[in-house]
């Protein structure tokens, strides 16, 4: 559930809603259908977009598979794992869903695997900047906040001693 109406409801208990949080729900279920139409979207030009985004990193990074296991492969998985639960927390207008189901964990995951925050942040403006000029204007513009929050919160680590990128 949306944290914001967790809250809500918590604050109501043994009460009714007040009109302010009634307009809450209902701002919540009539931007619905515009959100489940951007992930339809997003959905459509998935593939397309995180190949494009690996082609870019494979051309600016040429030696990084030879830092990392089925380092493309990987880093396919972990752009469309992002990307999906960004999609989510967006369905849901929630920042704080992607944050607490992926980011955290993830960028944890980078920094112990010797990524550079560098590359990390490339890779995200790369999905940032395909997804922009694949999708609707109005489509993107609700994903958007949950791809700049990607680039925020995954590429904010310490650059590793020997950086494997």
């Amino acid at each position: 559930m949306n944290s914001r109406f967790s809250k809500i409801a918590q604050a109501a208990d043994g009460r009714y809603f007040s009109a302010e949080e009634r307009q809450t729900f209902r701002s919540f279920a009539d931007s619905l259908p515009q959100r489940i139409g951007a992930a339809e979207a997003v959905e459509q030009k998935e593939e397309a977009v995180i190949r494009t985004v690996l082609e870019q990193l494979q051309q600016r990074y040429p030696n990084f598979a030879k830092y990392h296991d089925q380092a493309w492969a990987r880093q396919f998985r972990d752009v469309q794992l992002v990307l999906r639960a960004g999609v989510q927390a967006m369905v849901f207008d929630d920042v704080h869903r992607l944050d607490d189901k992926m980011l955290y964990w993830l960028r944890s995951m980078f920094a112990a695997s010797n990524y550079s925050p560098r590359f990390v942040r490339d890779c995200f403006e790369s999905l940032r900047e395909q997804m922009k000029a694949s999708l609707k204007h109005e489509d993107f513009d609700l994903l958007r906040p949950y791809l700049d929050r990607n680039i925020e919160v995954l590429g904010d680590f310490p650059e590793p001693a020997a950086p494997a990128a």
